[in-house]
């Protein structure tokens, strides 16, 4: 593969982008380049535009215990005779993943932790106004998100390459991990907006969300430098192998939840080194509860394989697993939700119904732009 310069770029060189990107954003081309040796330019050109054609984007994590807020999983039963969905009147979801075949939703929820008691109030309250037969919630204790294990990966190919003998081996476990504690909100108005910006875009640019704004660039370069990086507002970057998910095209992936309930704490440490070791494990998280989560986009030629994985070695608590199918046409992965935050009076539990809106899914993709940090 050559350089824009007339280079020869090794495979080596590529993986080590990936693992760049991971570690420090995609938004400073610079200081991609002087960590891979690349030329800036050819950084550049790689973004926006090899990434997408191996089927690769960029999410940006954020990391939501730094926000003050705390994380819980819902589950929920529509009823399926109400004129009206439920989704209409949810706050604060993350994560929106409907259970193939069913009318059931395995969903997160991240919101600031003084609204936790009265957030489940307002979900029970759709119960009783027949917008929900049933749900559950469970909260969450830490999430951790699994980078893209690039050494499982073609990039000639843009495809997995999975060996799961080298899978076994897997020793160590990888991802930024989030450790969810009791505190205040500790983010603004203009935070949140970068955050949004950030998370549609993950290569934008402290003057782009500027322009956007109509605000001053000094000030949102403040925000980002003072709040958003010293702060620590962002988890981490991951790469997501996003081919299987091309708009208007037959889905190539199957989603798969993997819930387990009431584990022993050695039990949880089992399977939390189980999940994370596999490649297409998204994110994962632990429950105040003993429970566990795991999400992954499994591509369809290696789903047999990973069920079979995790069956065994999930075999001696089978009784306490469950696998649930969910419809990738239907997953959402949802921004911070900027239009809650106002600027006097802070968050705001719920919307009115003058701003509700279909959710903004997060970008997984590099988008282009030529205003950079």
């Amino acid at each position: 593969m050559s350089d824009t310069g007339g280079g020869v770029i090794s495979r080596n060189t590529e993986y080590l982008l990936i693992e760049t990107i991971r570690q420090v954003g995609v938004s400073n081309y610079s200081l991609i380049a002087r960590l891979t040796g690349l030329s800036a330019e050819t950084v550049r050109y790689k973004v926006n535009k090899q990434l997408s054609k191996l089927g690769l984007g960029i999410l940006v994590n954020i990391d939501y215990a730094q926000l003050g807020f705390t994380m819980g999983m819902l589950v929920v039963k529509p009823d399926q005779n109400a004129g009206r969905t439920w989704l209409d009147r949810a706050s604060y979801l993350i994560l929106i993943s409907k259970v193939m075949g069913q009318e059931k939703y395995v969903c997160l929820y991240a919101l600031p932790n003084r609204f936790k008691k009265k957030y489940l109030d307002s979900i029970a309250e759709l119960q009783k106004i027949g917008l929900i037969d049933d749900f559950e919630s469970s909260e969450i204790s830490w999430i951790r998100y699994p980078p893209m294990r690039s050494e499982f990966f073609d990039l000639d190919a843009g495809r997995w390459k999975v060996d799961w003998k080298r899978v076994d081996m897997t020793q160590s476990e990888m991802g930024p991990t989030s450790h969810l504690i009791n505190a205040d909100a500790k983010i603004d108005y203009i935070d949140t907006k970068i955050l949004r910006y950030m998370q549609e875009d993950p290569t934008i640019s402290p003057s782009k969300i500027a322009k956007n704004l109509g605000a001053n660039a000094r000030t949102i370069r403040y925000h980002y430098a003072e709040h958003v990086q010293k702060g620590k507002l962002i988890l981490g970057n991951n790469v997501r192998w996003t081919k299987g998910l091309v708009p208007g095209r037959t889905p190539e992936i199957m989603q798969i939840a993997v819930v387990f309930r009431n584990l022993e704490p050695e039990e949880l440490n089992s399977v939390r080194k189980l999940c994370n070791k596999i490649p297409f494990t998204l994110l994962e998280a632990a429950f105040e509860n003993r429970g566990y989560f795991a999400f992954m986009d499994v591509p369809l030629e290696y789903f047999h394989e990973t069920m079979s994985y995790l069956d065994r070695n999930t075999a001696v608590i089978a009784t306490k697993k469950e696998m649930i199918i969910v419809d990738p046409t239907k997953t959402q992965f949802l921004n911070v939700p900027d239009e809650l935050y106002d600027k006097e009076r802070g968050w705001r539990l719920l919307q009115s119904q003058s701003q509700v809106a279909a959710p903004v899914q997060t970008s997984t993709t590099a988008i282009e732009t030529d205003d950079l940090i």
